[in-house]
């Protein structure tokens, strides 16, 4: 072999390796950027209280006591994902940050017989930007936390990148109650 022939021979070795390379970073992002939904049922904080009956206008005790047992778990929870991650909270396409009791609040985490409920999604993240659609965020989010409201009041979904830290940080957290994977669903 002459040294053209050797030349060659590394071009097409080493273009090869770069094709396989470029394949797996690209496969590797697109994996990585899978987004996973965790759900987590009241029923997993009022144990003694059937949480299907979780009417926020409803003043009976026993329901009153779940309600306002759900709303400080759910203050302290949030707080220390926000105080571990250095998050801040927004509306999915509002700019401005919102303080945590427009999340942790009956209008947001209950139901309404009246009034029903209004689907709402807040995202925990450290970016001052905002995100139009589901899907925009979806692309193009990737550290954060979404939190979407369950239309029946009787839940909560947490959505983000699957074996992210802040995933991983939430299994091991919520490791005693029972949790639903759910897909994410860009609607």
């Amino acid at each position: 072999m002459n040294d053209h022939e050797d030349f060659e021979s590394l071009a097409i070795v080493l273009s090869f390796f770069c094709m396989i390379a470029s394949i797996n970073i690209r496969t590797k992002k697109v994996r990585t950027m899978k987004k996973i939904g965790l759900g987590l049922d009241y029923s997993n904080i009022c144990k003694d209280y059937n949480t299907v009956y979780l009417d926020r206008d409803n003043d009976d005790p026993a329901t009153m006591k779940c309600m306002r047992g759900v709303l400080a778990w759910f203050d302290e929870f949030l707080s220390e994902i926000i105080e571990e991650f250095g998050y801040k909270t927004y509306r999915l396409n509002h700019k401005p940050t919102v303080n945590l009791s427009e999340i942790v609040s009956k209008r947001f985490l209950f139901y309404s017989l009246e009034k029903e409920i209004t689907l709402q999604t807040y995202i925990l993240h450290h970016e001052d930007n905002t995100y139009n659609t589901l899907p925009q965020w979806a692309s193009e989010s990737t550290n954060s936390l979404l939190i979407k409201n369950d239309e029946e009041g009787e839940g909560i979904y947490f959505y983000m990148i699957e074996n992210s830290k802040i995933h991983q940080w939430l299994l091991n957290k919520l490791n005693d109650y029972s949790l639903d994977e759910v897909p994410f669903q860009e609607k």
